[in-house]
């Protein structure tokens, strides 16, 4: 079996840093708009489905790493290396598009991806909140998640077995569902929210969201230039996580009691804007 403590919670860690990736944000904020008016209740827990769908994959590669062993290990690097030029390249699309959104001040469309953009119009302009089940599941086919996911199992269990690799990726889906939750319950939040501080809400959250995109592609553009930076990745992870839960806790502050201080906090009588906006087109 594999050493509990620092490694287990440094594969929690990478976990929840997955969960916070823009892209899983804008995936989340899309099906969480589309099935807000007809499941209001099941909404909230979009980013658990999602998180439920995506972990198929990593335990499904997590496994398949562990059952081949040190034959995967000899590609381990060149996977790495792939998978985070493709995450790079992802991830300074995401920051472009939403600089441009900040710019325009469509504030209310909520976060726009890449990867969302892509997916077949069923899912991506579907009103069921168990859209996110299928969508988990295909944003796990990426490369930069199966490389992630992969190099993980190599590292910490490629030679232990399958168990052990599993093992390892449940750990992974684990700090990726709290992460992926808490997106889905925060953008349920502010489609909820009718207060007058919503625009700055929604600029903020959405700031927030494009500046971890360019943070973590800067990061990872300087770590392939040979940049070592003072602190290991872990920390940097932590840092990572714990803006985005900053982050979190001010949206949760800043729409508190609107019931009660904000005669307009009536439900919503129209469908909310798309994430992508595709359905507003």
């Amino acid at each position: 079996m594999i050493a509990v403590g620092v490694s287990a919670l440094a594969v929690f860690m990478l976990g929840m840093r997955h969960g916070a990736d823009p892209d899983h944000i804008a995936a989340i904020d899309n099906v969480t708009r589309n099935s807000y008016e007809r499941t209001p209740l099941l909404s909230r827990f979009v980013g658990t489905l999602f998180a439920s769908g995506h972990s198929v994959m990593v335990l499904s590669i997590s496994a398949l790493v562990g059952f081949l062993g040190a034959r995967f290990a000899q590609h381990g690097a060149l996977l790495e290396l792939i998978g985070t030029w493709v995450s790079i390249v992802v991830l300074l699309a995401i920051g472009i598009v939403n600089v441009r959104q900040l710019l325009q001040g469509a504030y209310a469309d909520g976060i726009r991806g890449v990867k969302t953009r892509l997916l077949p119009r069923v899912l991506r302009e579907g009103t069921s909140a168990f859209l996110a089940l299928p969508i988990g599941l295909l944003f796990g086919l990426g490369f930069e998640t199966s490389s992630q996911i992969a190099s993980l199992a190599i590292v910490v269990g490629s030679n232990r077995g399958v168990l052990d690799a599993v093992i390892v990726g449940s750990m992974f889906c684990l700090g990726m569902l709290v992460t992926d939750t808490l997106d889905s319950v925060i953008v349920h939040r502010l489609i909820a929210y009718r207060g007058d501080k919503l625009p700055r809400v929604m600029r903020v959250w959405l700031a927030s969201v494009t500046a971890l995109a360019f943070a973590v592609a800067g990061y990872e553009i300087a770590q392939i230039c040979g940049w070592k930076p003072p602190v290991d990745d872990l920390a940097i992870t932590g840092m990572l996580v714990g803006t985005i839960c900053m982050v979190f806790l001010y949206v949760v502050y800043a729409t508190r009691r609107v019931a009660m201080s904000s005669p307009s906090a009536t439900p919503l009588a129209s469908k909310p804007p798309s994430a992508t906006g595709e359905h507003n087109r």
